[in-house]
């Protein structure tokens, strides 16, 4: 039987560049066919082009909190099938989960006879780098971290500098104030306070345009950091929520949004410039969780546990696991088992063959 003929270089681009990245399993695959294809796959201008051809980073897993004896940081390899991915071997006691962007995620220590640290860390490289919190009487309440690249479109994140944000209060003075640490200067700059007699929750923060938000005494608030103006901000939400809790999320249109459980339903807000230019809330969709998880019983507890940036997704707990909830398709994935959450940090990357070197066979 003679060999068919090969394909056009060309045409075996296009077609590599369609493979899912939901599934880094295929690119791993298309990988090991052949050296040419070893080469195009590992290519940076390829990979470039992948990125840009897909947009925003899948999901490979997500952080959680778990308290055994201890607080504990765990990774959980999302629930895609044979992914070559392999799940960073991570579950630091004494480490809390802060929150995920740009490939990175941020952790927190509470080892006994050390001072507390914010841990920068990359789970596809393992690369981790140790930030100081600023000492007593300063208290850290809750922190962000972001990539800080010039002209970066974060579709590749590993690497390069960074800024780790931290809203804390000193003691014994009603000020809550922002902090930016650089990893360029290896130095805190202290930008602004505001007076907030509430707690800050302990969620990943939302990043939406030139801006950080933090959900605030079970998102009756919002407290903003604007990247700007270096100022903070408290954003009141609306009134519904004061009864039923709420989280900041990712709105519809990329902008600040929030979202709540009442009746088995999911509310959904979002903060839009009104008709003379002040911004207010504007409540968009319901959705009846219920119908879009049919296994789901009339008692079972339902949770918002989370968010993911540069999508509409929402992540949802439930006593049959974890899903992802898209509020605009109507799609719902499972990405989780079930357990005890109050909250998750999804991590965001393309894995691609170039980040796997050294653990794939030769072709």
């Amino acid at each position: 039987m003679a060999r068919p003929p090969d394909l056009i270089d060309d045409a075996a681009t296009e077609i590599l560049l369609r493979l899912p990245p939901d599934n880094p399993a295929c690119l791993v695959r298309a990988s090991l066919v052949c050296k040419a294809w070893r080469e195009l796959l590992s290519d940076p201008a390829f990979l470039r082009r992948y990125r840009a051809f897909h947009g925003a980073p899948p999901l490979l897993g997500f952080l959680r909190n778990i308290y055994d004896d201890g607080p504990c940081a765990r990774f959980v390899a999302a629930a895609a099938s044979a992914s070559p991915f392999p799940a960073p071997a991570f579950d630091r006691p004494n480490w809390w989960v802060v929150e995920c962007r740009h490939g990175r995620a941020l952790l927190q220590t509470f080892e006994q006879d050390a001072p507390a640290r914010l841990v920068v860390w990359d789970p596809i490289t393992g690369d981790q780098q140790h930030v100081p919190v600023p000492g007593y009487p300063y208290f850290y309440r809750a922190a962000a971290v972001l990539c800080a690249a010039d002209g970066c479109d974060h579709l590749d994140c590993h690497g390069g500098p960074f800024l780790v944000v931290v809203i804390g209060a000193y003691d014994e003075e009603d000020l809550t104030c922002a902090s930016v640490y650089s990893s360029e200067t290896s130095a805190w700059t202290t930008s602004s306070s505001i007076q907030l007699y509430a707690y800050i929750e302990e969620r990943p923060s939302l990043l939406a345009r030139d801006a950080l938000y933090f959900s605030v005494q079970q998102g009756e608030r919002i407290l903003k950091y604007d990247f700007v103006g270096q100022g903070l901000q408290v954003i009141d939400a609306p009134d519904m929520f004061v009864q039923t809790g709420a989280i900041v999320v990712a709105a519809e249109d990329g902008g600040l949004g929030l979202a709540s459980l009442k009746d088995g339903n999911l509310h959904l807000w979002s903060w839009q410039a009104g008709p003379h230019g002040v911004a207010e809330w504007v409540q968009g969709r319901v959705i009846k969780l219920r119908m879009l998880l049919p296994t789901i019983k009339p008692l079972t507890s339902i949770y918002v546990i989370g968010f993911r940036e540069g999508t509409y997704t929402i992540y949802i707990s439930t006593d049959v696991g974890v899903f992802a909830v898209m509020p605009k398709s109507g799609q719902v994935n499972k990405v989780g088992e079930r357990g005890s959450y109050y909250a998750i940090a999804p991590y965001t990357s393309f894995y691609t063959p170039d980040l796997a070197k050294g653990r794939l066979p030769p072709p």
